[in-house]
């Protein structure tokens, strides 16, 4: 499918014109003659202005940006109901679409990324948690990236900030081994004020004065002006991952509104970043960029405190809605509706299947378990076909899986076992072998919080979501690589 038609058909598709165009055909074959003729002309007139519509798209394609915030929880930013002052962020949802039902691809760091890039859940991709310093387990360079995509299609591609993919100073796969012609990283997270962490292209960069998301945004910003083509940026800030850190008059601003110094801190941090935000859509403005490129704005997982989600169960590293349900924005102009909100759920693994479909892109030739969310984004009807299946094996509940308006959690053989923060050696050949042995079932339209256990009240629906879930699981996990891991340190152990 190809994206909205732009002024000659408001809010409509490429696909909705075809069918319009079909409908013609038909009419015409029941006309007289001097109708029949008036008819042909038009319907050759539509069929020329769905062709001027793609060569159009071929030769203007959008732009892309990607901003990914890193425990950042559902209700942390104004527009989804929080108390941090996000004017540039809130702006950013009334220009655009916000997604009130999006899953991060994982409750951790590294999982959620790779599950980004790939439109994979990414345990199929071999990243099963978060990647210690040194880690062996990586993003396989087998594994087709957006970026990788959208190079194919002409795209200039830049990274910038938290890569956590790859261990950068080694032989695996880095930025530019997965589709990235220019990359700004750091292989974790920044100290947020004057980091020394940061590798350019392969070469370390030495202390950089500033803090960390106006950094890693002014980088971005000078690449992105920088380009005569259409260009796929994809900027993970630090923020709001520890150790968290913010300028004094911030801190301040929020301890006079009564927090307490983490909290203060807190929020400060997600302010200043928020103006980082700001910073990358003055650039798209000044180069004239800003209609015709995509933002997309999310978490990459939910928080370590359970007051930046507040209604949701849960908060980072578990499979309940707090660790994978986080905000999320699409703002592209013309085609998105300003101001619009819509609460089918949807993934992080849903980017890449979407952007293959605005751009008419091959989608890779592996199995992709996102779903193209471009009739959605076009105000069309949308149904979801598959599922939105999370797996984490150090917590309980290991799984949990979207279908509908229900979430079916699912416990593994394995949750009782001693797991180290760290994946080790131990914990490979459980992974490989996890099977889901007991469940719960909610109706997250109807509770929210995961307060209710309808299992026994609805078994149909239970069995049907079971069967579902078991058997991608298992499909998933056996395709997924498995990794020679050192042994835990044994003062390391923690349930």
């Amino acid at each position: 499918m190809s994206q909205a038609i732009g002024n000659s058909q408001p809010g409509g598709t490429l696909q909705n014109l075809l069918i319009e165009v079909s409908i013609m055909q038909y009419r015409c074959l029941r006309q007289p003659l001097v109708e029949t003729f008036v008819c042909v002309v038009v319907l050759l007139w539509a069929l020329s202005s769905a062709e001027s519509v793609r060569a159009f798209q071929r030769q203007q394609p959008p732009n892309v940006l990607i901003v990914y915030f890193d425990d950042t929880g559902w209700t942390d930013f104004g527009c989804f109901g929080g108390d941090v002052d996000t004017p540039r962020i809130d702006a950013l949802a009334g220009q655009g679409m916000r997604l009130t039902s999006y899953y991060a691809p994982a409750p951790n760091c590294s999982p959620s990324r790779a599950g980004l890039l790939t439109g994979r859940f990414p345990f199929r991709a071999g990243v099963y948690s978060y990647l210690a310093p040194n880690s062996v387990m990586h993003l396989p360079d087998s594994e087709v990236t957006i970026a990788e995509v959208l190079q194919d299609c002409g795209y200039a591609t830049g990274m910038f900030g938290k890569w956590h993919l790859s261990v950068l100073e080694s032989t695996q796969p880095n930025p530019k081994d997965q589709g990235f012609d220019y990359w700004l990283a750091c292989n974790n997270n920044l100290v947020k004020q004057n980091p020394k962490s940061l590798v350019r292209n392969g070469v370390p960069v030495p202390e950089t004065e500033g803090w960390a998301a106006q950094i890693v945004a002014d980088e971005a910003s000078q690449w992105i002006r920088g380009q005569d083509q259409p260009f796929f940026a994809y900027v993970a800030f630090s923020e709001t991952h520890s150790p968290h850190d913010a300028p004094a008059k911030l801190r301040s601003k929020y301890l006079e509104r009564g927090e307490n110094r983490k909290r203060a801190t807190y929020r400060g941090m997600t302010e200043y970043a928020d103006s980082a935000v700001g910073s990358l859509l003055d650039t798209l403005e000044a180069i004239g960029a800003a209609d015709n490129t995509i933002v997309f704005l999310a978490s990459d997982n939910g928080p370590t405190d359970v007051a930046s989600c507040e209604g949701l169960r849960g908060k980072k590293s578990f499979t309940w809605e707090g660790g994978i349900r986080v905000p999320a924005i699409v703002r592209w102009p013309g085609v998105v509706k300003a101001g619009s909100v819509r609460s089918e759920p949807v993934s992080g693994v849903d980017v890449l299947p979407t952007l293959c479909d605005v751009l008419d892109a091959d989608l890779p030739g592996r199995t992709i378990d996102g779903q193209s969310m471009l009739p959605m984004l076009v105000g069309d009807q949308f149904q979801r076909t598959k599922p939105i299946l999370t797996f984490f094996y150090r917590t309980s509940p290991a799984a949990s899986m979207r279908m509908g308006d229900y979430v079916l959690i699912g416990h593994s053989d394995d949750e009782g076992r001693k797991k180290t923060h760290a994946i080790a050696a131990a914990d490979m050949p459980r992974i490989k072998s996890t099977n889901l042995v007991s469940f719960e079932l909610y109706n997250v339209a109807k509770d929210l919080g995961q307060t209710k256990n309808i299992a026994d009240d609805e078994p149909e629906t239970l069995a049907r979501l079971r069967d579902i879930m078991v058997n991608l699981h298992r499909n998933a996990i056996e395709e997924g690589p498995s990794w020679d891991l050192p042994p835990a340190p044994a003062n390391k152990k923690r349930k």
